[in-house]
């Protein structure tokens, strides 16, 4: 019995003595200073990316087909030929206007030569006047035939370019419907033309967030298609029409796709920062800085100036990047609370302080 005793004695002992080298013991841990700053609501959604060009190519003149230079598939730019139908009977029309204006300016020089040999006659009473009068008027006559030559050999020439399709903007030929040899009309469909560069997103909002999302709102956005690269960018335009079936409006997001890493069709997970009133001095803190009890309740543990450490109780609101906003609770900003080694603390706690981190807000 005695053995018994001396043994329960030597360990109730030994438990006070750890105890008590324990709470004499310094405490490495990290701390942060608490900050303030704007909670940006995040509203995640999702949209698909289209082309805010997409055009079918029809030829502005009929003719056979004589050329492609383009195919399905095939990247063009900007003025870059697509199609070029035969110019046989174009050119000879040019030949032929051409040759009539020729013409034309050859009896116009003789007719002048005329006009005043006819007013010298005139002058010295050789012939009557109306014989001026009538070359005067041929002269005229024939200077309206050139005016009209010229007109027509300006249309043929128009008409001639027209036989020659470019690429109106940059974009992908994304459909081929025709061929070499096939006869086209001004109604035929030639190719599909799809810009890529920029591109648009279309987001349905539901009508709750509408008043909250406007020209110039900040989103993210993220694509199954492409990981780990995330694209800023912001509202171009929301669009006040519902559809009346889902009561969600269409926001449209504009896209730089300088590197044609995106294409029209994909899906894309958009995440807006979204307007919300609030005060400029929200507190914010980390989220690792908080301890849950239980019971549910929070608490931070607040470092003094002697480095020891008292737990204050808190309650956290809403959450912005890794952050929670402090709804409840004695922190101020500027104090320092334990982010890392906060597990081990006890009242009064002495400290290490190993590092002061900062965090994003």
């Amino acid at each position: 019995m005695r053995i018994l005793l001396h043994i329960t004695s030597l360990i109730t002992f030994i438990v006070i003595n750890v105890q008590a080298f324990a709470d004499d013991k310094v405490i490495p841990v990290s701390v942060i200073t608490v900050k303030s700053g704007q909670i940006k609501q995040e509203l995640p959604l999702t949209g698909t990316v289209t082309s805010i060009r997409n055009s079918n190519l029809t030829p502005k003149q009929e003719g056979y087909i004589e050329r492609l230079y383009v195919d399905k598939g095939d990247v063009v730019k900007k003025g870059d030929p697509i199609l070029e139908l035969d110019r046989d009977l174009i050119e000879t029309e040019i030949l032929k206007v051409k040759a009539q204006i020729t013409e034309a300016k050859a009896r116009d020089k003789e007719l002048r030569r005329q006009r005043d040999e006819a007013a010298e006659l005139v002058k010295k009473k050789h012939i009557p006047s109306t014989n001026f009068d009538a070359a005067a008027a041929e002269v005229e006559i024939n200077s309206a035939v050139i005016k009209r030559l010229e007109a027509e050999l300006n249309q043929q020439l128009i008409l001639n370019k027209r036989h020659k399709i470019v690429a109106p903007f940059d974009g992908v030929i994304s459909e081929k419907f025709i061929e070499v040899g096939q006869w086209v009309q001004t109604n035929t469909a030639l190719f599909q033309l799809i810009e890529l560069n920029p591109l648009r997103i279309e987001v349905p909002v539901p009508q709750f967030y509408f008043d909250q999302i406007n020209s110039g709102t900040l989103v993210d956005i993220k694509f199954d298609a492409i990981n780990d690269k995330t694209f800023n960018a912001v509202v171009s335009k929301k669009i006040p029409v519902s559809n009346e079936t889902t009561r969600t409006f269409p926001i449209l997001i504009q896209l730089d796709n300088k590197d044609l890493d995106i294409a029209p069709g994909m899906s894309a997970r958009v995440k807006f920062q979204l307007d919300i009133k609030q005060a400029d001095n929200t507190i914010m803190v980390p989220r690792d800085a908080i301890v849950k009890k239980p019971d549910g309740s929070e608490f931070v543990w607040l470092v003094d100036n002697v480095k020891s450490t008292r737990p204050i109780k808190v309650k956290s609101g809403r959450s912005y990047l890794n952050n929670l906003e402090l709804r409840f609770g004695k922190i101020n900003i500027g104090d320092r609370i334990v982010i890392k080694g906060n597990e081990l603390l006890k009242p009064e706690q002495k400290v290490e302080i190993l590092e002061e981190l900062d965090y994003q807000i």
